[in-house]
Order: C-alpha cells, then structure tokens, then sequence
C-alpha cells in the first residue's frame, strides 16, 4: 500500500527533480527541469562534461584540416534520394497534401500515382546572419517501382520549382533542401525526443518507490539526461547560443530563431497538416522507409521485455497511478492513472518511452553524425537558386569556419559518445523471474541485430544503443 512508503523509500526522499514551465518558452515548449540533484550534476560531469572540454582542445586541429577543405561536394541525384528516402531524413516523407501543395506541384502529379511531400517550410523560422543564406523547401517523390523518387523541389525564396532539368538551379536547391532536413532533423524532429520526455524521467525518479518494479524497470534508462537537457536549454554556452566565438555552433542564424524550430516541433505549426505537435504515440508512428522498418524491430523486442515484467502489476496499483496522474498535464497524450490499467496502456506507455531514449534516439544521433557534412550544409553562403541560373561556386558555398564549427558540434553533440549501452543493461530485479526476463531481453536483442542485418538495414550496430538519454 503505497499509504505506508516512507521517505527513504525514494530516490531522494520525495525532494526530487520535478518539471516546470520552460523559462525561454512556457506555453511553447515542454516543461523543463532545471533544478537537477547534485550527485546528477557531478555525474554528469564526470562522465559526459569532461568529454566536451577535452574534445574542445581539438579544435586548432580541426580548424587546420579544414583550410584544406574542398568546400561543399556535389550531391548526385541518386545520393539526394537516398538523403531522403532512407536516412534520419525519411522521418519527413508525408501522405499530407495541403490544398497549396496540390497547386505547386500539379504539372508534376499524374492521377492515379502516388507522391509523398517532404515539407521543410519551419526553416521560415530561422534569421540567418548577414551572408548566409536558408530557405523553407518543398520536395515532391513519387512512387517508382516499389522506390519513392524525387520529381521536383519547391523553394519558397525563388517562389520556383526546379527539377533534374534546371541544371546549376537544381543543384543548388538539393543544397538548400539537405540543409533545410538538417536543420529541421536536429531542432524541429529530433528534440521531441528528448525535452517531452524529461518530465517522465524526473517524475520517475521522484515519485515511484526505489523497490517498485516500475522503478527498477525505468532507473537504467534514467541517467545523465536530465543534466544534459539543462546543459542544452539554459547554459550560455549551449550551441543553440549560436555566437560567433563559439567553436562548435554551426547554425546559420541566431539564437531566437533557432529555438522557434523547438517550438514548431513541440507546439506544431498551424495549417501545416505535416507539423501537427508533439504527441506520446505508445508506438513507433510510421516512417516510410527502411529506417522505420529498423525502429519497429526493435521496439518489438522492447515492448515484449516489458510486457514480461509488468504483466503482474494490480490493476489499480496506487504508485503506478499516481505516477500516471502526475506525468499525464505534462506529456501530451500520457494516459493519466485511470486510463494506465487499461488493455496494454501501462506496457505500450513503458516500452515507447525505454524505446525512445535507447533505440530512437541513438539511432538519428548515429545516423546524423556520420553524414558528409560538405554534402548536407547547416550554412549556405549563397542566395536561393533561380531559373537559368550560372554556375555556382561549391567550394565558395561553405568556408572553413563553417566547416569547422560544423565538424566540432559532430564531435562534440551529434555522433553518439556511449557511457552506457543497451545490450548489457541490469535492471537489478529482486524477483528471480524477472531477472532471467532481463537475460533474455538481452539475447533478443542480439537475435533482432542479425536479424536486421540479414534484411541488409543495419543502420547502427546494436553496441552503438545507449542505455539513456546521454548526449
């Protein structure tokens, strides 16, 4: 009975973390927590802060490579289509047309094909400093033998629709729509992955009982994010800053804009069916590539884990509820404590969250950090293409600055840097049943990598998934 829990019964006394609004954005972005226990604080440090400082003193390096730099490389229309087809990108390939679409595109669109959109109009957002150039883009694929293909490209600063026969346009518009999928990867997608969830992770550790097996089920993928996400939010050094002194800030613009793509991500964008607002799904929603196929295999090994160890929990077991009670204002879409005993609400709710902060968000870090990024821009030093247009200088299109800002925020933020990893995770059960449900997770897991690997999408090795949420 949860009537007889005593203070020590919790992590920290029931004086934990908890969340609140978001200082810069309270009705715009998720609640934050910005008061993190210090024994999370000097953990943090020690195993992930450390890490920056030291990778910090590579930069005179970095920046000496990149005087050698060719500037950006031209991207082959078959390397473009795999850009957005099967890369972190293809989380932006949509079924919705809007009426304006429709419009744009239709000496394009035969009746009867399919198409997809992929819709990068919040890079609106974005002020970019006095040089550098961005523009919101709309590309058009249609479905050709079993394979998605790029038709055409929108560009909303030319107000023009370039195609393979643009020539020296069209080359430059796959720039803009690669930097657009960048910046719209890692500050519009990419963050409903960590900030929403962080009212879970601290409410876990504050409010569920230490011996719950909820608990002991969550704590492993608990550590160093809540720390980190504060890092991102409010410290003055965060790359979302974006100053000019800062080695590893590699945005085209400053730090306004740059958290209005937050806001887009989180909040939605009105009358853009492709920008709908953060919404806890319980499931992997659908991506239309193999990218999604490698997702689904592994949430189901997570969702069966859990179902195993929580298939024993009452219904109405008053922490769980409570828990759910408390996560449910903040999370859009959590089921509250009624709803969480219904047919697999708790295990559904369970799985998705270990998925996303394991399997989901390793995976866009991995992929992200490994793309060329003199073929996927963050910064452009060139006005939007136009029609007829000469021919652009591509070494000229990025500078070394550029390049090493960029090359510095992959070491330092965008590749994956593990402390601790999935595959070897203890959850430490007290129950014997429980403890062998964590030996076979760990083997399925295994099991799920060759069996992805046999498929031929191996996007990340399965020693690559961290246990958390950790950079």
């Amino acid at each position: 009975e949860i009537l007889d829990y005593k203070p020590r019964d919790f992590l920290y006394g029931r004086k934990g973390p908890w969340p609140q609004p978001s200082p810069d954005h309270p009705f715009g972005e998720s609640p934050a927590v910005l008061k993190i226990p210090l024994r999370e604080v000097l953990d943090w440090w020690l195993f992930v802060g450390l890490r920056y400082i030291l990778t910090l003193l590579c930069t005179p390096f970095v920046f000496f490579l990149n005087l050698f730099s060719r500037g950006a490389v031209s991207v082959s229309d078959e390397e473009f289509n795999e850009y957005l087809t099967n890369s972190m990108m293809s989380k932006f390939l949509s079924e919705e047309f809007d009426e304006t679409d429709i419009k744009q595109f239709k000496e394009f669109m035969s009746p009867g094909e399919k198409y997809l959109i992929t819709d990068l109009s919040p890079v609106e957002v974005v002020d970019t400093f006095d040089g550098i150039f961005a523009s919101p883009t709309k590309t058009l694929l249609e479905l050709v033998d079993q394979k998605y293909v790029v038709r055409c490209i929108y560009v909303y600063d030319s107000k023009e629709i370039f195609s393979p026969l643009d020539g020296e346009g069209w080359e430059l518009a796959k720039f803009f729509v690669l930097q657009g999928a960048a910046l719209c990867s890692t500050l519009v997608e990419h963050p409903n992955l960590h900030f929403p969830l962080d009212s879970i992770n601290a409410i876990s550790k504050t409010a569920l009982p230490k011996e719950h097996i909820l608990f002991k089920l969550l704590y492993p993928h608990l550590r160093f994010t809540l720390q980190l996400e504060n890092a991102v939010l409010t410290y003055k050094t965060s790359l979302l800053q974006s100053k000019w002194w800062m080695p590893y800030a590699p945005y085209p613009g400053a730090y306004d804009g740059l958290r209005e793509l937050l806001v887009c991500g989180y909040k939605g964008m009105p009358g853009n069916d492709s920008y709908k607002g953060y919404i806890y799904h319980r499931r992997p929603t659908k991506i239309y590539s193999n990218y999604g196929d490698y997702l689904n295999i592994y949430y189901d090994v997570i969702h069966n884990f859990v179902s195993e160890v929580l298939k024993d929990i009452e219904e109405g077991d008053r922490a769980v509820e409570a828990w759910a009670n408390y996560i449910s204002p903040l999370v859009p879409g959590f089921p509250c404590g009624k709803e969480i005993f219904q047919k697999n609400v708790l295990i559904d709710s369970v799985a998705y969250f270990i998925w996303d902060v394991t399997v989901a968000h390793s995976l866009d870090h991995y992929n992200y950090g490994h793309m060329d990024i003199n073929k996927v821009p963050l910064r452009l030093r060139h006005c939007a293409p136009t029609k007829g247009m000469g021919k652009f200088c591509r070494k000229k299109l990025v500078n070394p600055i550029d390049q090493t800002k960029y090359r510095m925020a992959q070491l330092l933020f965008f590749r994956p840097t593990n402390v601790t990893c999935l595959y070897n995770t203890n959850y430490n059960f007290n129950d014997p049943r429980l403890n062998e449900c964590n030996e076979r997770f760990l083997e399925r897991l295994k099991v799920a990598e060759k069996r992805i690997q046999s498929r031929g999408i191996n996007y990340m090795p399965l020693n690559e998934v961290a246990r958390s949420i950790q950079y």
